[in-house]
């Protein structure tokens, strides 16, 4: 039995892209720490939008993963029933989970250092709204690139996805600071 086989590839690749795109991340988080700061409970909004980017996409690519190896989703087709409502889906949710978070940063920013800043509201809807348009085409089209290729797309895509995820997240949080 051999050791480092195909999928053992696969999954090191997948994650040393992952470290790579954490660091990046970071970096940049790091760069712009003082821009998020300007608006008091950015702190208390960054940690859930980080997440549920990464989390949202990767069950997208998982599902679409699922259904290429089961045969209900063809790998030559990306205009199907099924890929359409899994786009909504997921745009939906982020939306869905933006509105809450931007909520909850609202309400937690008057009750903690009693300013009511309107702004902190619509950052995570309309920095989910701009991640969305990068993430989910990323996705489809690295899950059926990496299909067609004889890859095992469960193993690959959900580091690379996560790490994507946190460099369009906090790349679309600056430019709705820069937007509100």
């Amino acid at each position: 039995m051999k050791i480092i086989d195909k999928n053992f590839k696969e999954m090191m690749f997948s994650q040393t892209f992952s470290i790579i795109g954490g660091v990046i991340a970071g970096t940049f988080l790091a760069i712009y720490t003082e821009k998020i700061l300007l608006i008091p409970g950015m702190l208390i909004i960054l940690p859930g939008f980080l997440e549920m980017r990464g989390n949202i996409s990767g069950s997208l690519a998982s599902r679409l993963s699922s259904g290429l190896f089961l045969g209900i989703i063809n790998p030559n087709k990306f205009r199907t029933r099924i890929i359409k409502c899994n786009i909504i889906a997921s745009f939906l949710l982020v939306v869905i989970v933006s509105f809450f978070l931007g909520t909850i940063g609202l309400l937690i920013n008057y009750l903690v250092f009693r300013k009511l800043i309107l702004e902190i509201f619509f950052i995570p809807i309309i920095a989910g709204i701009i991640s969305n348009a990068i993430e989910i085409p990323l996705t489809i089209f690295l899950t059926f690139h990496l299909f067609r290729k004889g890859e095992d797309p469960n193993n690959i895509m959900g580091p690379i996805i996560t790490s994507t995820g946190d460099i369009t997240s906090i790349f679309s949080l600056l430019i709705s600071l820069v937007i509100v």
